[in-house]
């Protein structure tokens, strides 16, 4: 099936129950005879008669030049202009009492539309949660060109209750023609009898027991039990166990030599009476009837587009505390989750199986755990079991510089610089204890096109086998190798210009393992190159490599080349509206960097990465030191990065330095909201780093009217960040807060944070689990605080950090 097909299966919406599936082509019909011969676990249901489709008819509003209607088409019509914007749009009011899952889709019919694959031509959804914050850019994109009819679907397990949905369909900044038909938004909301698992509204048939489950997605199977073999897939698993912790090796066969996409469940039954979901560090929930909980990010990827953002996932009910997680060494597209209907926790993997690539190895495990402290104490038991994931190569930390040269700036000194991105003075760096890195930027080759030329692909196409065969440049000859294919076979490509590059950047796979004399990892990583830059020869001493965009910003999510399958060495997964299989661009990031830090760490040097952890959580364990480009003040609003973002980001780096650029108009950003970037850095031992407003021009630390305003700050508050953070964060903080939005964190046994996250000051109360010999001393302001009963009052003003020295036990 492709999305052109007039058989449409509306996997998550208007899923196809067993007996529907003989409708479909090719191996479906053998497929249904052996689901038959299955233990079905859980019948899957029309999701519609979960919930009606919510949008009005008369409901429909232009979106910037609007549409033309033409019965139950939506025509936009862009012409020949490039900066034209229109669009549908509808605003549906939900109210959720609780959160539940919103499914979305349209269908787009293409008449020469140009540019590159992007949220601008898309089904686009902006939701708004019942206390005012947003969740935006939930989208799902249509292909580029000429086509016939195209779904588009997106899914969200919103964390809150949402109160508005915002429904658009898009084209904007694209010439050509779009039309839209059949909109649809649900609230999935299981009938009674039924539940909702994995996201899909389901009939349980058997007794939640523990044990694998199996799901042929692109057939429509029910889920059924998979001991061995079932659905013409085999499952081979070795169990063992360490120290308390149960591992599960898994290798998971094709029998058929078809296009396969499962989705292969473990799940362990955990009565929902009395039940706790711990989302993450700081956030506990008590479940509730009809629910599922996941912490996930969304991609256009596997079964409903979500993917984990931890690697694991833990519940408790009562004393008993359990968690299932992936070895981040062996990742794949997963999500980990609890479905009260079901009354499981489980873990779903999404894979892809072909001729190509007929097996699937994944590597798992289920732990228990104190409950007291909940996802932190999970945590802990997951950093123990992992302990290699974790191991810190840096003890002195410091702030990161991009590009510019650290001795041109004034007084140097105060800044507390550490890491270097760029090499354009390694032996100064060196002399003076710089971490100097080399530029490396996987997944892409930004190619740069003439002014006059067409900003089509075809055009971009050309010019790029001009630079292949007339030029011979290496960059456009990887392309031949490693570019990736869309869904047509194409070599897709964005159309942007930027500062640093007016014109296409492809995308590519970087794998070590793809064939050919000229690849994109060999122009990038080779042993010449190795010998060059760190052998005897060498004319400066790197200390590593830096990986920039290392989880693949403008890089399409998934690669469909099939000559390319057979080398991944790690799993594939399939595509969420047409089921088709493909490689993750975040595992080809995973593959790549695997292969760098295996070689370099051998050398006893250093990996670094830009733009992680964001959404990924297995790069983390292959990096030393990690960071963001970020901007708080977008606008002239102060937006600050939440604590939920800073604790992930924390967490999965545990001791490992995480630095911040500030990428954002420094005009706008005054000495008081630098002071309010560091203290918020501070409390969760990070260092605030600064670049340019748009990661090229006008960097911070060429402009001496900037960082002289600031010197101030630096010399306070950089000491303070590298003392914490070197002391290194602990997941369990041995101390509470009685305020929600007042936080404390960790670090050794030598210093607490004390954050207010909040827009007025807070007296706190601190009760810690530790003893102390006299009192305790903030570092910021010198005050000190005496323990009564393992209690200590605080006052903070809005937004501000106390660092407290614990004195000797």
């Amino acid at each position: 099936m492709n999305r052109n097909g007039c058989l449409t299966r509306l996997l998550l919406c208007s899923a196809l129950t067993t007996s529907a599936l003989c409708v479909l082509a090719g191996r479906s019909q053998a497929v249904q005879a052996h689901t038959s011969d299955a233990e079905v676990v859980k019948r899957i249901l029309d999701a519609r008669d979960a919930g009606e489709n919510l949008l009005k008819t008369d409901g429909w509003r232009p979106w910037a030049e609007g549409f033309m209607r033409r019965g139950n088409l939506f025509v936009c019509d862009n012409g020949e202009d490039p900066q034209a914007q229109r669009g549908v749009s509808q605003v549906v009011t939900l109210d959720q009492a609780k959160p539940e899952p919103i499914v979305a889709i349209a269908w787009s019919r293409a008449e020469g539309v140009g540019g590159s694959r992007d949220s601008d031509y898309s089904l686009y959804l902006d939701l708004t949660y019942q206390d005012g914050t947003p969740l935006w850019g939930q989208v799902d994109a249509f292909s580029v060109g000429t086509h016939d009819w195209e779904k588009a679907e997106v899914m969200v397990f919103p964390d809150k209750p949402v109160r508005s949905v915002a429904f658009h369909m898009l084209l904007r900044r694209h010439t050509g023609r779009a039309l839209f038909r059949d909109p649809e938004l649900r609230v999935l909301r299981p009938p009674a009898g039924a539940s909702l698992f994995d996201g899909i509204v389901v009939e349980p048939k058997q007794p939640a027991r523990e044990g694998f489950q199996v799901r042929d997605v692109a057939a429509g199977t029910d889920f059924v039990a998979l001991e061995g073999s079932v659905l013409d897939l085999n499952l081979e698993c070795q169990v063992t166990e360490d120290d308390g912790v149960t591992f599960f090796d898994v290798v998971l066969s094709d029998t058929t030599g078809d296009d396969r996409a499962v989705t292969l469940i473990y799940a362990i039954p955990v009565a929902a009476a009395q039940c706790r979901w711990f989302h993450d560090p700081r956030r506990t929930t008590p479940v509730e009837p009809g629910r599922e909980y996941f912490n996930t990010s969304r991609f256009a990827v596997g079964a409903n587009g979500q993917l984990s953002r931890y690697p694991f996932a833990a519940v408790a009910n009562g004393s008993e505390a359990t968690a299932l997680g992936i070895d981040m060494a062996r990742p794949a597209v997963f999500r980990a989750g609890y479905s009260t209907g079901t009354e499981e926790l489980f873990l779903a993997y999404d894979i892809g199986l072909t001729a190509e690539k007929p097996t699937a190895h994944l590597r798992f495990c289920k732990f228990h755990f104190d409950p007291e402290w909940g996802f932190r104490a999970a945590l802990e038991s997951y950093y123990e079991a992992f302990s290699r994931h974790f191991i810190r190569r840096v003890a002195e930390q410091g702030l990161w510089m991009p590009f510019a040269k650290i001795s041109e700036v004034t007084g140097w000194q105060d800044f507390g610089f550490r890491f270097k991105e760029g090499t354009n003075e390694t032996a100064w760096d060196d002399e003076h204890d710089i971490l100097t890195f080399r530029y490396t930027e996987p997944m892409t080759w930004w190619m740069r096109m003439p002014k006059d030329m067409p900003r089509t692909l075809d055009a971009a196409l050309a010019e790029a086998l001009r630079l292949a065969q007339q030029e011979n440049d290496s960059r456009a000859q990887a392309l031949l190798t490693s570019g990736f294919h869309d869904e047509r076979g194409r070599f897709p490509a964005r159309l942007l210009n930027l500062p640093w590059n007016d014109g296409a950047v492809w995308s590519i796979n970087s794998m070590p393992h793809v064939r050919g004399e000229t690849t994109d990892f060999k122009n990038k990583w080779n042993a010449t190159l190795r010998e060059h830059l760190y052998g005897p020869q060498r004319t400066a001493d790197l200390d590593g490599e830096y990986i920039d965009s290392s989880e693949g910003y403008v890089t399409d999510e998934l690669n469909f080349r099939r000559d390319h399958f057979a080398i991944a060495q790690t799993p594939l997964t399939f595509s969420t509206t047409e089921h088709r299989p493909a490689i993750f661009r975040g595992l080809i990031a995973f593959e790549y960097t695997r292969a760098l830090a295996d070689d370099v760490h051998a050398m006893d040097k250093l990996m670094m990465a830009n733009s992680t952890p964001i959404r990924l959580c297995w790069l983390a364990p292959l990096l030393d030191v990690l960071g963001n480009e970020t901007d708080w003040n977008p606008g002239n609003t102060w937006r600050p990065m939440s604590d939920e973002d800073l604790l992930f980001r924390r967490a999965l780096c545990k001791g490992k330095p995480f630095c911040f650029l500030m990428n954002t108009t420094f005009e706008d950003f005054s000495h008081e909201l630098v002071a309010r970037y560091m203290k918020r850095c501070l409390a969760y031992g990070m260092f605030p780093g600064f670049f340019s407003h748009n990661a090229s021009q006008g960097h911070y630390f060429t402009r001496p009217e900037l960082y002289e305003r600031d010197r101030d700050l630096f010399k306070k508050y950089v000491p303070l960040c590298k003392a914490v953070a070197e002391a290194g964060w602990e997941p369990i903080p041995l101390a509470r807060s009685n305020r929600q939005h007042v936080y404390v964190e960790r670090f050794g046994r030598e210093y607490l944070t004390v954050f207010n996250d909040s827009d007025r000051p807070q007296e706190v109360t601190i009760t810690a689990e530790i003893d102390f010999a006299g009192p305790t001393r903030d570092l910021v302001t010198g005050r000190h605080f005496e323990w009564h009963d393992g209690k200590t009052t605080i006052t903070l003003a809005a937004e501000d950090v106390a660092v407290l020295q614990l004195s000797e036990p």
